[in-house]
């Protein structure tokens, strides 16, 4: 995938959708933080978020012990590469639980599963 550009990946620039106007200010406070994403600026992008907020090793996600560390593989579509999941659970039984799915908002881009999931551990 490292031979890849963004256009190979997803197809022709499209135009983009219209931005709430009450969004504007954190669009540009995002800019001036981030370059605009294109093949040219995505290592730099990578980079700042990587040094940024590190990920955390299964060892820190069990919060003391007391969460259950666990990586599944599931099917991805036909042709694509599996799809790694990260499950965290308490390691005390307490029967029946909600769920949070909490989906990476890096996508294949940028970022991995274990950013920014230190919110969802407990105090």
């Amino acid at each position: 995938m490292a031979d890849q550009t963004a256009a190979d990946f997803f197809g022709a620039t499209t135009i983009r959708p219209p931005l709430d106007p009450e969004l504007a200010p954190v669009e540009e406070a995002r800019g001036a933080v981030f370059p605009a994403l294109s093949d040219e600026t995505l290592p730099e992008i990578r980079g700042q978020i990587a040094a940024g907020s590190p990920a955390l090793d299964s060892e820190a996600l069990t919060a003391g012990g007391n969460v259950r560390v666990e990586t599944r593989q599931v099917p991805g579509p036909e042709g694509a590469p599996d799809i790694t999941l990260l499950i965290l659970s308490p390691v005390e039984d307490r029967g029946h639980k909600g769920g949070i799915l909490s989906l990476h908002g890096g996508g294949m881009i940028m970022g991995g599963g274990r950013d920014h999931v230190s919110h969802l551990l407990p105090m």
